[in-house]
């Protein structure tokens, strides 16, 4: 396996071949994987041709972006399968490789080891003082994408998948964990001060949101007191209980409604400010 020729062409061909607006997945983050997949490998101790394999993957992962930001995946597969031939890599290889790929598709399924590390590799930034500067490129290369509408969209995205993604390796588990989960905090911390020291100021929004409410709290009114209750019908959730609790025992169904949602309330207030 020729990996240092394979790495000449592959560079040159992401130096030339991305578009601009790929702010994340451009040529540095290909370089920082590599880099990041073979400081796991030694920790995880791989050598020989997996260690081959390994940096050979992290080397084509991403150059799908050339052609297509979606299913970029399956088109570095369909790259290294063309070219890697060309550089002595049998076809057992490549699939290996081909495997190792498609291994870090979100939701990220390895599959073994090598995928795990390259799984790790890929998403190391998220356990590094650098956090906050490669999210900001990865924010513009998605909002030019239409992947996500604004900023809050945004921090509200990284917030679920920090909560929700996991390292493979003991290595990276060790030296980057911790540090993911200070980022979380910092990115919770961030995104409540904005909802707390901005609301919205336009007063336009703020009387058409006025109208909504209005308007929303009219209709379930008209719902309520002309069609379900004369009817005996009950609706689902808290509304339904309402109701099962005005004919039952005869109460107020305005009050009950409003007691019964305020644990919802409290419960809605508390998740978003902890």
């Amino acid at each position: 396996m020729q990996f240092d020729q394979a790495y000449s062409y592959i560079i040159k061909k992401l130096e030339n071949g991305l578009p601009a607006y790929i702010t994340y997945h451009n040529l540095d983050h290909t370089i920082n994987v590599l880099a990041a997949a073979e400081h796991l490998a030694i920790s995880e101790k791989i050598v020989g041709e997996d260690l081959i394999l390994l940096k050979t993957a992290a080397l084509f992962h991403d150059v799908g972006f050339i052609q297509n930001h979606h299913d970029h995946e399956e088109i570095s597969c369909r790259i290294a399968r063309k070219h890697l031939p060309d550089y002595n890599y049998s076809e057992e290889q490549i699939d290996h490789i081909c495997r190792i790929i498609m291994a870090t598709k979100l939701p990220q399924t390895p599959h073994d080891h090598l995928s795990q590390i390259l799984c790790d590799a890929d998403l190391f930034y998220l356990g590094t003082d650098d956090y906050k500067k490669t999210a900001e490129s990865l924010f513009h290369e998605y909002k030019k994408h239409d992947l996500v509408k604004n900023r809050a969209e945004w921090e509200l995205k990284q917030i679920e998948f920090l909560n929700s993604h996991s390292y493979f390796t003991q290595t990276a588990i060790r030296e980057r964990e911790s540090h993911k989960q200070k980022n979380l905090q910092e990115l919770k911390t961030q995104l409540a001060a904005s909802i707390t020291k901005h609301p919205k100021e336009d007063p336009l929004e703020i009387v058409q949101d006025f109208a909504w409410i209005i308007l929303g709290v009219i209709i379930a009114g008209f719902s309520l007191k002309g069609f379900l209750v004369p009817n005996h019908f009950f609706d689902g959730g808290i509304t339904g209980v309402s109701l099962l609790l005005h004919e039952l025992y005869d109460l107020n169904l305005a009050l009950v409604i409003i007691v019964l949602n305020i644990p919802l309330i409290l419960i809605s207030y508390y998740t978003a400010t902890s």
